[in-house]
């Protein structure tokens, strides 16, 4: 006889990367069109899920290793939050990166063993809007952050004292 107990859905935790030129734009990844892919063809933030054990730093250099052919250095976390899939939660924390250089994917394999993306473009942060509306976890909390008002008090500059611009999306 079936339990009344409903289950418990593990979470898998992930890390976005959010890496923005001096000109604005951000790297957009565009992810598979093959089976199994929640998102596929759709532009959105480099992400990875993390190993077991694996911290958010090392699996953000994992991310810019294996997916993006460069370092990366993260620099400070943006946003967090939770979506129910179909089979688990996932836990995403979204990242401001520096790349150690321009992006060159790798070649997809039949044997990869992690997403591996199809095309990889310097975009401006509305080509985003469609990856979050389609229930990209990771744009959504990119552009939450992005688009919000600067809690930071200003230096006088016109920045932020963080650095960023008074107004200007991350």
């Amino acid at each position: 006889m079936p339990s009344d107990k409903p289950t418990r859905k593990t979470t898998r935790q992930a890390v976005a990367v959010a890496l923005r030129r001096v000109d604005g734009l951000v790297l957009a990844v565009r992810r598979p069109d093959e089976p199994g892919e929640e998102l596929p063809n759709i532009w959105g933030l480099p992400a990875v899920t993390l190993l077991e054990n694996e911290t958010a730093e090392q699996g953000i250099r994992r991310l810019g290793t294996q997916k993006l052919g460069i370092e990366l250095t993260p620099l400070r976390q943006l946003a967090e939050g939770d979506q129910q899939r179909e089979h688990y939660i996932l836990h995403m924390t979204v990242y401001e990166a520096s790349p150690g250089g321009e992006p060159t994917l790798p070649t997809r394999t039949a044997k990869a063993e992690v997403t591996l993306y199809e095309d990889a473009d310097w975009l401006p942060v509305e080509a985003l809007h469609e990856a979050a509306e389609r229930g990209s976890l990771c744009c959504k909390l990119f552009l939450e952050a992005a688009l919000s008002p600067s809690p930071s008090p200003t230096s006088g500059r016109g920045e932020t004292t963080d650095g960023w611009k008074s107004g200007q999306a991350l």
